[in-house]
């Protein structure tokens, strides 16, 4: 059965805001919609390869809201460990009882991760410990979606350690004599990011689905569509003038960088400026384009780059953009 098979190409899904995530919105490619098909059919986790800013990480959250699935987040650092995915000690909170000699047994620091709540739901709700303290209990989702982002920045061990870790049905955890999942264990949803900045192991690219998501030819239009699909209408209009030139100023800060063989700015810092003159001149074209020509400089011109074709020294901005 695909879950996936009321999306359609160009279909857009809102995306509330959460306590980690502003409003956006998600425009529907077909090949997110097939490799997610193929992701979820065949139980692999899915790797998504693109430039930062080009809409990674949000498909994650796409889907969990269209599945109606939990979403759970793990950005990569240097010092994460797999085992993280199924619980967490707290070793600076152990520190501190320690220091103010209230100190619990160890059971108490470690919380649930992603893998327990997914394979064991109403265990992970009932654990009691000092670093996630016994809430009201949360009914069960339908599934779970794991979105492990920035993979290319963890230690070159780690990838090749996770997909270990995430290809078992069963998982055992000694620290806390846990046994998770068994031989009918809904497996998640995986969903791994990677801005490419290092080379991942072949073992794991072979094991995933790949999703890459480049540039598309027209890069001018795919951002003005973006921005119509998060500024639509009603209380968040914005009028087609703005997002063109809102564009325009992107397009030429990108060339200049990419010639100066400097990261680009993309689509993220386009919605981070169209986010600002939405805040500070709410439906007011006159007032948003007079912005774009103070602000987008700041918004997209990100490297020291001599001779600069722009320069951040202007006039402040009136306290009446209008």
């Amino acid at each position: 059965m695909n879950a996936l098979r009321s999306l359609t190409p160009n279909a857009i899904t809102p995306l509330p805001a959460d306590g980690r995530y502003e409003y956006s919105a998600h425009r529907w490619s077909l090949p997110e919609i097939d490799a997610l098909t193929l992701a979820l059919a065949a139980r692999r986790p899915l790797l998504v390869r693109g430039e930062p800013g080009i809409g990674k990480t949000q498909i994650a959250r796409a889907v969990a809201v269209h599945l109606g699935w939990r979403l759970h987040s793990e950005t990569i650092h240097p010092r994460f460990d797999p085992e993280h995915l199924i619980a967490r000690f707290d070793a600076v909170r152990r520190l501190a009882d320690a220091q103010a000699q209230k100190l619990g047994e160890d059971s108490d620091y470690w919380s649930p991760g992603p893998l327990w709540r997914a394979y064991d739901w109403a265990g992970a709700e009932r654990f009691k410990s000092v670093s996630a303290p016994i809430a009201q209990p949360v009914a069960e989702p339908d599934g779970h979606v794991i979105l492990i982002d920035e993979i290319d920045k963890a230690d070159s061990d780690l990838p090749n350690s996770l997909l270990e870790l995430l290809g078992q049905r069963s998982l055992a955890f000694a620290p806390l004599k846990l046994q998770l999942g068994g031989p009918d264990a809904r497996l998640p949803l995986v969903i791994i990011t990677t801005n490419e900045e290092r080379e991942l192991p072949a073992a794991f690219i072979r094991r995933c689905v790949v999703l890459n998501l480049a540039a598309p030819e027209d890069y001018r239009g795919w951002l003005i569509e973006r921005g119509r699909t998060h500024y639509p209408g009603g209380d968040r209009a914005m009028h087609e003038t703005v997002l063109a030139l809102a564009a325009d100023d992107l397009i030429d800060d990108r060339s200049t960088m990419k010639q100066a063989d400097l990261p680009p700015p993309g689509a993220a810092e386009y919605l981070d400026l169209l986010s600002a003159l939405h805040d500070l001149a709410a439906r007011d074209t006159a007032a948003q384009l007079k912005l774009i020509e103070k602000l987008s400089l700041y918004a997209y011109f990100k490297h020291s780059v001599r001779p600069s074709p722009r320069r951040q020294s202007r006039d402040p901005i009136a306290s009446d953009p209008s």
